[in-house]
């Protein structure tokens, strides 16, 4: 069910199912298509035999990166030459050279002008044999930045939800669906939350009530963050404030808080008999979006800071899940049409609308990649669950995992490098 007013209407319900088999790892595309940039992306060189394989799994790597980003479409040099094909052109040229040193790989790589062959970068990396594929995707984000002009999104990771048997336990996973790794065991966890590329929130009943807990990834802690009676849901943070909006019904009704990074009250911005949840904030913070059913059914409504000004955005007759795209530019949400749930993008001001797809799928839960160009939603194919990654611009479809209520990390620090 969609993350945060479907959570607030059946939070009390049980969580158990059989889990059926499953792949971790499934890379679907589905295709609408667009213009794409063409890049040759030559094989890393090796001068010493223990590199050459990692050589070839960056060069690997790094080429599904690009193709994933959904702006480049990454060619090859003919065989035994320096030249394309005829009927082809490029963009770009990548070239890298890696070597051992001192228990190391060292790895030197430059994007070069395919016309002018002047350099556009170069950079020096420097890292242990287990980053070699983080290094890969770091090298994408680069070139995205430098011939696009945006930040990429090879480094990021989803944190989801899967069932497993009777529990529902919150999981890790990089954006091309690698590093997998189980964060609880044996819970009802919902709604995760990124604070920043090593903190997070998520809801959970382990102690019979839905409480928001705090992990940190790096120090490998986990604490309460907020245990008040009834729900404790996380729905978005703002960086430059430290402030968390949250759904809590301390009352028995489900309202609008903002909260700081310590679980403390802030401020109480919806008051009414009504449900109000699902709060995403404008990246400029001085607006939130989110649902709620004061005219009998679930809509998108956006108020300011303080909780004044309500205005409602969606139409229809059952709308909710709205997410602030990080540019500020548009919303995207679900709408429930002719038995289907249609992932929408609108402008903040309501003026323009358009469903994303207009298949025969629902598409639920949507999150934003920081490049707001990608989105994470949850697609059932079938009776289970998938995280689908989707290409707003091209229509591009990637199944992912198994599982739902997906949420997309801020990108991570660069490694080591000269």
């Amino acid at each position: 069910m969609m993350r945060r007013m479907v959570l607030v209407l059946v939070v009390l319900a049980a969580f158990a199912a059989n889990a059926a088999a499953q792949t971790d790892i499934f890379l679907s595309t589905e295709k609408r298509g667009m213009g794409k940039i063409p890049i040759v992306v030559t094989d890393i060189e090796s001068n010493d035999g223990s590199s050459r394989e990692s050589g070839f799994y960056i060069t690997r790597v790094l080429r599904k990166d690009l193709e994933f980003s959904g702006y480049f479409d990454p060619i090859e040099f003919e065989a035994g030459s320096d030249t394309l094909a005829a009927h082809l052109t490029a963009a770009a040229v990548f070239e890298g050279v890696i070597k051992s040193e001192a228990g190391k790989l060292s790895l030197e790589v430059k994007l070069l002008d395919y016309l002018s062959k002047e350099t556009i970068f170069s950079k020096r990396y420097s890292f242990k044999g287990s980053a070699r594929r983080k290094v890969a995707h770091y090298i994408a984000d680069e070139i995205t930045y430098f011939l696009v002009g945006e930040r990429g999104i090879a480094t990021t990771r989803l944190l989801f939800c899967r069932r497993d048997g009777e529990s529902k336990d919150l999981y890790l996973v990089d954006y091309d669906g690698h590093g997998l790794k189980r964060l609880t065991e044996g819970e009802l966890a919902v709604s995760p939350l990124w604070i920043d590329s090593k903190r997070l929130l998520y809801t959970s009943y382990k102690r019979d009530n839905p409480d928001c807990y705090k992990i940190d990834l790096a120090a490998g802690k986990k604490s309460i963050y907020s245990h008040r009676k009834g729900l404790n849901l996380a729905g978005d943070f703002l960086p430059d404030r430290g402030e968390i909006l949250m759904t809590l019904s301390i009352k028995g009704n489900s309202e609008i808080y903002i909260l700081d990074l310590a679980g403390k009250v802030v401020q109480k911005l919806t008051r009414n008999r009504a449900i109000d949840c699902s709060p995403s904030w404008a990246p400029n913070g001085n607006e939130v979006v989110f649902v709620s059913d004061r005219t009998g059914s679930p809509q998108i409504y956006v108020m300011d800071r303080f909780g004044g000004n309500v205005r409602r955005l969606s139409r229809g007759s059952y709308n909710t899940s709205p997410v602030w795209s990080p540019s500020g530019e548009m919303i995207a949400y679900v709408s429930r049409e002719s038995g289907l749930y249609r992932l929408k993008l609108a402008t903040p001001d309501g003026l323009a609308e358009e469903n994303l797809f207009d298949d025969f799928l629902s598409y639920e839960d949507p999150s934003w990649a920081t490049n707001s160009k990608h989105l994470a939603a949850t697609v059932k194919y079938g009776r289970e669950p998938w995280i689908v990654i989707i290409d707003s611009e091209t229509g591009e479809k990637r199944r992912l995992v198994r599982g739902e209520f997906a949420a997309w990390s801020p990108a991570e620090r660069r490694v080591s490098r000269d």
